[in-house]
């Protein structure tokens, strides 16, 4: 067997299980069987499609690291009420398990933001963000490709630009508002896009009694992403000691898209 098994983060074989226990047939009821879909599904997930996925389990495909995280993750969703022990008056007890109620009703909605590869991810910003720009999209894809690659450096750059590509439209869009735009030019003639972001700022605060409530209520959490996610590019593109982990990369592909978002709206309020 030529597949060579990668270590995954936790929030990729989270989601890789929650994807198995959410599916609507052939759900495993035992920890074995789930660890045996969860080989399979990682290995399909990691490009594998060729394998004999019949005689999967037992080969060792998946990386030890990765069997203990599991371990780590289901107990997690079970102390968060998602997975119930036993499956019945018969079964019981561990290693027997179920979706729990809560889980029925909670794990297909908590988290929109899920992927698994890199079509899966510019789908899932295409849905989010249906007009976002084919230049942020050109780095996405480059971004999500570097973190499937374990280039995890290259992927934060990715990130990073392909977040000033898309506040540069939110800055532009603004200095043409018919009231307001005046407002915006200085942000709009700033060299540096930590200036473009600081003028930015003032202009909308100036402008703050005018904005919809909602846009106002998640002004600060926009600004806090698109902070950490400009802080992670300029890091990473800079030849220093820098150590960035699969998990923080997963975290901003998935920080991304909601910030993505965010600008949209804003967008849409100051076109």
């Amino acid at each position: 067997m030529n597949y060579n098994a990668r270590q995954h983060s936790y929030e990729e074989i989270r989601e890789a299980i929650i994807d198995i226990i959410t599916r609507a047939s052939n759900v495993p009821e035992q920890w074995a069987s789930l660890i045996r879909e969860l080989e399979i599904e990682l290995a399909k997930r990691d490009g594998a499609a060729s394998l004999d996925f019949s005689s999967i389990y037992g080969s060792q495909t998946m990386h030890p690291y990765d069997r203990e995280l599991a371990r780590d993750a289901f107990w997690d969703l079970f102390r968060q009420g998602m997975i119930t022990l036993g499956i019945n008056d018969m079964n019981a007890a561990w290693p027997w398990f179920r979706l729990s109620h809560l889980g029925k009703t909670e794990l297909l909605t908590q988290n929109p933001l899920r992927f698994h590869d890199a079509s899966t991810f510019i789908a899932l910003v295409k849905g989010q963000v249906p007009d976002i720009s084919s230049e942020a999209l050109g780095y996405l894809y480059e971004a999500a490709g570097a973190f499937y690659a374990d280039l995890l450096l290259s992927s934060c750059v990715m990130i990073g630009v392909a977040a000033e590509a898309e506040f540069v439209r939110l800055v532009d869009a603004a200095a043409a508002h018919p009231t307001h735009g005046s407002r915006f030019n200085a942000a709009q003639k700033a060299e540096f896009i930590g200036s473009k972001v600081t003028k930015f700022r003032q202009a909308l605060d100036a402008i703050r009694p005018d904005l919809p409530k909602a846009i106002i209520e998640n002004l600060e959490v926009l600004m806090t992403i698109q902070a950490v996610i400009r802080t992670a590019r300029n890091e990473a593109g800079h030849p220093v000691a820098t150590v960035v982990t699969r998990q923080q990369v997963y975290v901003f592909l998935q920080l991304f898209v909601d910030m993505a978002r965010q600008m949209m709206l804003l967008r849409q309020v100051l076109s």
